[in-house]
């Protein structure tokens, strides 16, 4: 989709029109969306409803034609002013029609159906909204003295241009929302991704040894912001991510004087996005956290969402908060040089949130998952993307993990209690996601809300990426490892499926309900 924005006059339905039969793609005028929608015209509205009413109305189109239609669209010259649609228009190709006031109004003299030509007003309106166009464009096209074609041309040629740019994807909560930019060597760019808001005087990079190298390319990045970044290297593992590793990390801090407006940077994998992003949010009581993740599981998952915290000894994750990165930066380059288990492991999150929202993204794993695991760089992009996407909507919906949030934790409940069970040792994360997946399948089908075609479903894309798909279990070493679980009500609740795309959660359980899931599990 490319959508059109500016001032009026300047073009934008005669250019996008031009443009879409060029692409051989629909197009759409937002305002005409209304009009037809409300059988009179955008003056008449104004005029019988005032101008509030309007912009909420053209709020609520405009959000729904992102959301819903491609090809070429082009937006009425207000619509830019709110902010949802700011903050929507993030994710999309957006080219800034600039008009001179001048040209602008000499196109638009005569035209009697333009309530805001009536404001005395317009010179200050102009140059407001031209702040807000430059904000969200990622091509700005001058219109003046040039025809439709070449205006055309021009959006073509910029788009071509940028396709090999980065994906965004906004995770939209307000004043604390935040962008997930994906590309290649988009690592090394830290500083052109962070919010202009931000003028850290410190940085602190939380790092792994294995990525050191991309740590530094992200500490050349923030040099351009003269910060010479201090750099505390943590061992790899899940043991890291401990109560003692982040008084560690807490002194360290405070010994290279970070100030609450400075910002830590988490370059690594969940390990490292998880404990950075929790020292950053209680060190004098939060200050800013960006992540770039290097693994697949941390890119479509643990980086995105504002999850921090450490394990104990008795469970998984018991000491965390919520803390919203100011972004995230996905380079899907170093993907390309993980372990082939490593690969695997993030697939298993790719999956989830496919099996609860996207069927179409678990069909491309499974029927690409040769090209997948040798590291296919279009392919990788295109999944850290879409599951990107689907996270960034659920957590949109609810932060804090009140309600559909939950849905995020499907597989995780029997993943965690395996894990906890082996130590944290020898196991990946996404190994025992995918166990329990299929976990959770068993139970759902024998509670009569999952077919079996659909639990056949789950062990077939599993295995095709090489995950795995049996264990043996004891429940009651299971439940011992529940009790802490954040999901135990007077008895431990699960993440179902009630079909592929129809999660529940709070379900309970009989245990020889459970006694059976588990054993299928075991093959």
């Amino acid at each position: 989709m490319i959508v059109l924005i500016g001032f009026m006059g300047a073009g934008k339905s005669t250019v996008g029109t031009a443009l879409a039969a060029r692409l051989n793609e629909p197009f759409i005028d937002t305002d005409s969306v209304i009009e037809k929608r409300e059988g009179r015209s955008v003056a008449e509205v104004f005029e019988a409803e005032g101008e509030g009413h309007f912009r909420t109305l053209e709020r609520d189109v405009v959000l729904n034609v992102l959301a819903e239609a491609r090809g070429v669209v082009a937006l009425g010259g207000g619509s830019i002013t709110n902010p949802e649609v700011r903050a929507v228009l993030a994710g999309h190709d957006v080219a800034y029609l600039s008009v001179g006031l001048e040209e602008a109004l000499r196109r638009l003299s005569g035209d009697a159906t333009r309530p805001l030509l009536k404001s005395g007003e317009l010179p200050v309106l102009y140059q407001y909204r031209r702040s807000l166009y430059e904000e969200v464009a990622r091509a700005t096209i001058v219109t003046d003295g040039k025809s439709v074609t070449e205006c055309a041309d021009e959006i073509v040629a910029a788009f071509g241009e940028l396709k090999d740019g980065p994906d965004v994807v906004h995770v939209d909560l307000g004043t604390r929302g935040y962008d997930v930019v994906i590309g290649a060597g988009v690592a090394g760019q830290l500083v052109r991704f962070l919010p202009p808001s931000l003028k850290p005087e410190r940085a602190f990079i939380v790092t792994h040894g294995s990525v050191r190298a991309i740590a530094e390319s992200v500490a050349s990045s923030l040099r351009e912001l003269d910060l010479e970044p201090a750099v505390a290297t943590i061992p790899e593992g899940e043991s890291s991510k401990s109560p003692s590793t982040a008084v560690d990390l807490w002194e360290r801090v405070a010994a290279a004087g970070l100030h609450r407006n400075d910002l830590v940077v988490g370059v690594g994998g969940g390990v490292v996005t998880d404990i950075a992003g929790f020292v950053a949010s209680t060190y004098n009581r939060g200050i800013a956290v960006a992540q770039v993740p290097t693994t697949l599981l941390a890119q479509v998952d643990a980086a995105v969402g504002g999850k921090t915290g450490v394990d104990l000894p008795a469970g998984k994750n018991l000491v965390g908060t919520f803390h919203q990165p100011v972004v995230v930066v996905a380079d899907v380059e170093v993907l390309e040089t993980l372990p082939v288990e490593e690969v695997r492991s993030g697939l298993a999150e790719a999956i989830k949130v496919g099996l609860l929202a996207d069927e179409s993204l678990v069909d491309l794993i499974e029927t690409e998952a040769a090209s997948i695991l040798k590291g296919d760089r279009a392919l990788l992009r295109e999944i850290v993307t879409r599951a990107v996407a689907i996270k960034a909507r659920i957590v949109s919906e609810d932060e804090d993990e009140r309600d559909v949030r939950a849905w995020l934790n499907y597989g995780h409940t029997f993943a965690h209690a395996i894990e906890a069970l082996n130590s944290y040792e020898g196991v990946r994360h996404g190994e025992a996601v995918a166990l329990g997946m299929m976990a959770a399948a068993y139970l759902a089908n024998e509670l009569g809300r999952l077919s079996q075609q659909e639990v056949e479903r789950h062990r077939r894309v599993l295995s095709a990426v090489g995950l795995p798909v049996s264990m043996r279990l004891d429940l009651d070493e299971l439940e011992r490892a529940w009790l802490l679980d954040k999901k135990y009500e007077r008895g431990m609740r699960f993440v179902v499926l009630d079909g592929i795309g129809r999660p529940a959660a709070g379900v309970a359980a009989p245990r020889r309900t459970l006694e059976k899931a588990i054993e299928r599990l075991a093959g």
